[in-house]
Order: structure tokens, then sequence, then C-alpha cells
């Protein structure tokens, strides 16, 4: 599986997907920096919140659309020519994109503590590596299901789940009900980690939402969503084979 992730590498990384770990987490903290300018203090939760409420779940669907896209092309032939089943390929392939989205939060998490020492405004260096470790997996889940999409339906399809999952999580983030969307839990579960709340604004001393109890539950919620996704991505792409 590493084989793969690492041949999913050399196939991307001359092209724009294979760059946007990089260039997506800087364009964030730039535009912040941009729109915070004269209250430097809330640059650090502006440029948190405005990631993993905006910026990653367009990344991983950008990503996985212009990946799929390249196999499209090839008529999948690169995975049909390995000699082992296409779920583990498809594993490999997942890999890759969680790796790129790990990069991605390490480059943000690392210009936002940079940007915090030259600022003089201090940063919980704990928490951020914490928000690191943790986006990276509660958003693993969307990795097959934008898969499946690129692959059954385009980029339009993609795209469009995408900014619905953005516009949606909001409604159940401040909310007792944030289990119930996958969207939701990112959001909730960053506020006991880095003190925001799910508008961007820091949360106030002794606001329920700063309770912890929830990081545990929504670390299995997500991890139950990638299972099933991903299990629905192998059905999807051996069916897409026959199709063509």
């Amino acid at each position: 599986m590493l084989k793969i992730a690492i041949s999913e590498h050399l196939k991307m990384r001359h092209t724009f997907g294979g760059k946007l770990p990089v260039i997506a987490p800087v364009f964030s903290l730039g535009i912040v920096l941009l729109l915070a300018y004269g209250a430097i203090g809330m640059a650090q939760p502006m440029a948190w919140n405005f990631w993993y409420t905006t910026l990653l779940p367009g990344l991983l669907a950008i990503i996985c659309y212009l990946g799929v896209n390249k196999d499209k092309k090839l008529h999948y032939c690169n995975m049909l020519s390995v000699p082992f089943p296409a779920a583990r390929c498809l594993a490999g392939k997942v890999l890759y994109y969680a790796a790129g989205m790990f990069l991605a939060n390490v480059v943000l998490c690392t210009g936002i503590l940079i940007s915090g020492k030259i600022s003089g405004v201090a940063s919980g260096i704990s928490g951020s590596f914490a928000a690191v470790i943790l986006l990276s997996f509660i958003f693993i889940w969307e990795i097959p299901l934008y898969i499946i999409l690129s692959v059954r339906f385009g980029m339009f399809a993609c795209i469009f789940s995408c900014m619905l999952m953005v516009f949606s999580a909001f409604v159940f983030a401040n909310t007792h009900l944030w289990w119930i969307w996958p969207s939701s839990i990112p959001l909730r579960l960053m506020c006991p980690v880095l003190g925001i709340m799910p508008n961007g604004i820091l949360a106030p001393p002794g606001s329920p939402l700063l309770n912890s109890g929830v990081i545990l539950p929504g670390i299995i919620i997500s991890f139950i969503w990638f299972v099933l996704f991903s299990f629905l991505m192998v059905l999807c792409f051996k069916k897409k084979v026959v199709e063509e």
C-alpha cells in the first residue's frame, strides 16, 4: 500500500494537484493576515477557522478529483494492470491523499506559529499540534467520498457536494446534534482543542462548547463514516470498471 501511495505521489508531483497541499494553506494564511490587518490578535483563530471550515474540504475535493481524472484518461489501466486487488490500490490512493492533507495541516500550523511569534501574539503550541493530528484524522472520511463522486459523476458533483457540506456544517455544530452530520464534527471538536467557536471567534470561558468530552465520540463517528465510504468506494470502482 505504501508503494502505491509513492507511485501516486510520482504521478501527481509535477501537477497542480500535487502542489496544492502547500499552496492552499499558504493562501489561507495570507488571505487571513490581510483581512485581519489591524487586529493581528484575531489572525490565528481566523486562519484555523477559515482552514477547517472551508479550504481543507475544498482541498480534498480538488486533489481527489484531479487524481481520479488522471486515472480516467488512462481508462483505469494503471489500476487494472497491477497484480493485486483494486481495493489495495484504492487504499494506497487514500493513504496518498491523507498524507497530502497532513502535510497541508502541518504547513498551516507552522505558518500560524511563525506569524504568532513575529507578531508577539501567544499561540498554544500543544493545541496547534493536537489540531493537526485531529484534523488529519476526522477529515479522512471525505477522501473516499470524493473519490466516489469523482468516479461516478465527475467534477461538478464533487465540488458541489463539497460546497454543500461546507455550508451545512454550521447547522448542527453549535447544537447537541453536532454528531449527526459528519461535516459538523470538525467544527465542534476544534472548540475544546483550539478554543475557537464554529463562527471563528474565541469561545468565552465557561462555554459548554469547550467540553472536551466530545473529542473521543467525534473520532469514533468519523472513523465509522470512513469505513462506510471506503466500502462504498471499492464497490463503486468495481461497478465502474464493469460498465466500461
